[in-house]
């Protein structure tokens, strides 16, 4: 089970009244992700995300959810 305490997203403009709902979708990704080892981490910044402009919050939620899974993934190797 992934617990994270507090997700920071950082959107461009055009995206930021949808953060809300950009952010719940995020969690719902991650939610559905594996996780196979146990581990803490204080802080985990991922590269910046990019996304067609016209991508649907679903869309852009998978793309971040992705992000972070592939960090945490580095993070445990």
């Amino acid at each position: 089970m992934l617990t994270i305490d507090r997700l920071r997203l950082l959107l461009p403009l055009p995206l930021r009244e949808r953060a809300g709902d950009i952010a719940r979708l995020v969690a719902d990704e991650l939610a559905a992700l594996p996780v196979a080892s146990s581990l803490h981490l204080d802080r985990l910044v991922v590269p910046p995300v990019e996304v067609h402009p016209q991508a649907g919050d679903r869309e852009v939620a998978r793309a971040v959810a992705a992000a972070v899974h592939a960090g945490i993934r580095n993070e445990t190797r």
